[in-house]
């Protein structure tokens, strides 16, 4: 059974909520001009483009992709081995836009991610996110028994 997770917006909130604006301007301008197109296209990419991952517990694989307009993935696929292990992390992401009157915005998430690590420590790949560290080590374990990993212990 392969599970999709979204893990972020490849333009952050703010490209979020750009693309919907373009895509309105571009459906009012659709009333006048073909070149409303061009915008709900773009808009409809910047607004919905995202990182993802896919995990396919039953053949014990995983696919980070990135979905294109939030519907097309392109990544390969990636085989779970022995020697890989997997941790928790908590993440901290910050977006930082200017407004015409030079004022910033800033948005913030903070989230815990399952993280896939080489047998060296390093990152391959988020496999998904959580907003509560309780659900997070739920998964964490679950992780581990069906795909027979084991679980990277911080120091500290």
């Amino acid at each position: 059974m392969i599970k999709p997770y979204n893990l972020d917006k490849l333009f952050g909130p703010v490209g979020f909520i750009a693309g919907y604006f373009i895509v309105v301007v571009g459906i009012a301008e659709l009333f006048s001009s073909y070149k409303g197109l061009i915008l709900i296209v773009l808009g409809v990419f910047i607004g919905f483009t995202l990182f993802a991952t896919y995990v396919d517990f039953n053949k014990k694989r995983f696919r980070s992709v990135v979905n294109l307009f939030g519907i097309i993935p392109v990544g390969s696929w990636r085989c779970f081995e022995g020697r890989m292990q997997l941790s928790l992390k908590r993440s901290t992401t910050a977006w930082r836009t200017w407004s015409q009157s030079n004022r910033s915005f800033d948005v913030a998430e903070a989230d815990y991610r399952l993280q896939l690590l080489s047998r060296q420590g390093k990152l391959i790949a988020d496999l998904q996110r959580f907003s509560y560290f309780a659900k997070a080590s739920e998964a964490l374990v679950l992780y581990s028994e069906k795909l027979g990993l084991s679980v990277k212990q911080h120091s500290g």
